[in-house]
């Protein structure tokens, strides 16, 4: 099993080399080619000045793959172990998240354009009613993609009408993303329009049926990594998340399992970004946003850096996986955690949250210490309104239920709880 080797491609240009060492620890290694002819820095960890040399790369490879239940069915469709991030990196790593794609030793991309391979609108459904077990059966061992994170999901190429699998030639468009929580979708859709009404930039969601208007719900998301080339095609546009960046494993993405802390983050953001006061100032904003909603769930892999075309430095990619945990736990008391993935000051625990804390905030984040709780304080009383249009908004497409009562309810003591904190030395 050890010494299997990889490459890694940008289209049809070599990136550079993959090896498993006796550790099993992947160890990447730049090609000549790419360095002196003009290729782009895999990530800010691995930088072009590193040269031909091999170094450990483990925990940005290993970000690109699924965790949880995702991983084990796919482990289990192809008969990997679970541990094995080389063998699961080498199987599916061709259509990741980003620009770049990982291939066994031996295997070249194939970017020929060819028409994809349609998708009816019943294997559709059939997929989204079984939460994305019939990827199994759908896709078999032509699953060649890798995306990070716990909850199901399946990239999709889609032109405003049909759907295709991704494959070499046709890199995936969209996500949908399944019920495998009840209301889990109302939950991330409300969240992505509050924060797109407060001005924060987030990935254009849609809240779907499978079937007719009582059918399953599932969520088309657009992929913030991709854009269009003149001639119509996609392009992959390079990413890397926060926890990528800090060279972290998915393991450590919450900050009391030792992960980053906003600090971390906003050092990235500052010394890293096109322009670090916009992507401080959405920064501030998302975490204060998370607060706000009872989102508690906003970690290191749901922050990302995004590179434009032709851009050699980041930007601060738009927000994406906004849930409102506390609107869940409303409706299914005591079932998850209610401590925030990252701190604001010196507590996770919403409800110990002072004055003294958003001040502790404001300093890892290097800002001034009055505009920040004003700011606060703007967004927390702006908030309850959001959250009213955001339902009314959906509502009117989707129809209405008594339950969205309880997510006007969750932002609303979130809410007034924030600015009674704001009051507390």
């Amino acid at each position: 099993m050890n010494g299997r080797r990889g490459a890694v491609w940008h289209d049809d240009r070599r990136v550079g080399t993959l090896r498993e060492d006796t550790d099993r620890v992947l160890r990447f290694a730049y090609d000549a080619a790419w360095l002196h002819e003009g290729g782009f820095p895999v990530s800010i960890r691995l930088p072009l000045s590193l040269g031909a040399e091999e170094v450990d790369a483990h925990a940005f490879f290993a970000g690109l793959l699924p965790e949880g239940g995702t991983r084990q069915r796919i482990c289990r469709q192809r008969g990997i172990t679970f541990e094995d991030d080389t063998g699961l990196l080498f199987a599916i790593g061709e259509d990741c998240a980003g620009a770049l794609s990982v291939l066994p030793a031996g295997v070249e991309p194939d970017t020929r354009p060819a028409a994809p391979e349609t998708l009816t609108h019943a294997q559709i459904d059939g997929l989204v009613r079984s939460l994305g077990e019939e990827a199994v059966t759908l896709i078999a061992d032509r699953q060649r993609f890798s995306l990070a994170g716990n909850q199901e999901k399946q990239p999709v190429v889609f032109d405003g009408d049909s759907y295709a699998l991704p494959d070499r030639g046709n890199p995936s468009s969209h996500l949908l993303k399944f019920e495998t929580v009840r209301w889990v979708c109302v939950a991330e859709c409300m969240a992505n329009d509050m924060a797109r009404r407060v001005g924060l930039p987030v990935v254009d969601t849609e809240f779907l049926r499978a079937g007719a208007d009582d059918g399953v719900p599932y969520l088309r998301i657009e992929r913030y990594d991709r854009v269009r080339r003149a001639d119509g095609r996609l392009m992959r546009l390079h990413q890397e998340d926060l926890l990528q960046a800090l060279g972290l494993s998915a393991t450590f993405k919450y900050q009391r399992d030792g992960g980053p802390s906003i600090g971390d983050v906003a050092k990235i953001l500052r010394d890293h970004t096109a322009r670090p006061a916009g992507a401080l100032a959405h920064l501030r904003d998302w975490q204060i946003l998370n607060c706000l909603i009872g989102n508690w769930d906003g970690h290191g892999k749901n922050l990302a850096l995004l590179y434009g075309p032709g851009q050699a430095v980041p930007t601060l990619a738009p927000f994406y996986d906004l849930i409102s945990i506390e609107f869940l736990n409303l409706l299914r008391p005591g079932t998850w955690s209610r401590d925030m993935a990252f701190s604001i000051g010196e507590h996770h625990e919403p409800e110990r949250i002072t004055r003294a804390d958003w001040l502790g905030f404001a300093r890892e984040l290097g800002m001034p210490p009055k505009r920040l709780l004003d700011r606060v304080g703007e967004l927390a009383t702006e908030m309850p309104g959001v959250a009213e249009a955001a339902r009314e908004a959906f509502a009117q497409v989707h129809g209405d239920a008594p339950a969205y009562n309880r997510l006007e309810e969750a932002v609303r003591r979130r809410c007034r709880w924030t600015l009674d904190s704001l009051a507390r030395r």
